[in-house]
């Protein structure tokens, strides 16, 4: 009779046991799944928030190729007006150099009247023996000189061409002359063949009158050559 007392409290008890194990068991599995379903949460808000900040940086990166893209045309803009102005400002100095020229010596040209002609009034002409020199009333010819070929002189710079472009943006290779004319050895009426741009056009007069010749001529149309490399 005990046994069977034993027996049944035993079964009892490992009834009891099987159903806590149970019930602590289906806990788990529901506190486990509670965790899985809050896991999965964080990773959707984490990757909304990565698509959030993918999104933000497109719209950076747009933002920042849109400013590019406007100093571009900026730049482009400010080359075209800068070119605009060196043509104004090169049609000013032209206009300047003309009006405020110094006069050039005028070359006075002489025509020669032939004389006419003496009646034949002898060797004597009536006032009987002459002595000394025959006059025969005729101008004397002289050869017409020669004229002196003028040549450009040379120059020679105190200062050399890079000091003075060295704090101007230069973006491309340029390449132009410089004509100039010189007054007793003062450079005068500068002009420029070719495209260049303002700042450089600025640089290159402040070097040219700075120049030293080695005669102080008067000459029209020297030239001298500049190339800027980039």
């Amino acid at each position: 009779m005990k046994f069977k007392i034993i027996f049944s409290a035993v079964i009892v008890a490992m009834i009891v046991a099987i159903v806590s194990s149970v019930n602590i068991t289906t806990d788990n599995i529901n506190e486990n799944k509670a965790g899985l379903t809050r896991l999965n949460k964080s990773f959707l808000s984490l990757s909304e928030e990565f698509q959030s900040v993918g999104r933000q940086a497109d719209l950076i990166e747009s933002t920042r190729e849109s400013y590019r893209n406007s100093l571009v045309e900026l730049s482009d803009r400010l080359d075209a007006m800068e070119e605009t102005n060196s043509e104004i400002y090169r049609i000013l100095n032209d206009l300047d150099e003309r009006l405020n020229k110094p006069p050039v010596a005028t070359v006075v040209i002489e025509k020669y009247v032939e004389p006419e002609p003496l009646p034949d009034l002898g060797v004597n002409a009536g006032f009987g023996v002459l002595t000394g020199t025959h006059i025969t009333g005729e101008p004397e010819i002289l050869p017409e000189p020669e004229p002196e070929l003028m040549t450009c002189p040379k120059v020679r710079s105190p200062r050399p061409y890079s000091d003075y472009i060295e704090n101007i943006t230069i973006k491309r290779t340029l390449k132009f002359t410089v004509i100039y004319d010189l007054f007793n050895g003062n450079v005068v009426d500068v002009q420029y063949d070719g495209k260049v741009p303002n700042k450089v056009k600025q640089a290159t007069l402040n070097y040219v009158m700075d120049l030293e010749f080695d005669s102080p001529v008067t000459i029209v149309g020297c030239t001298l050559p500049i190339t800027i490399n980039i």
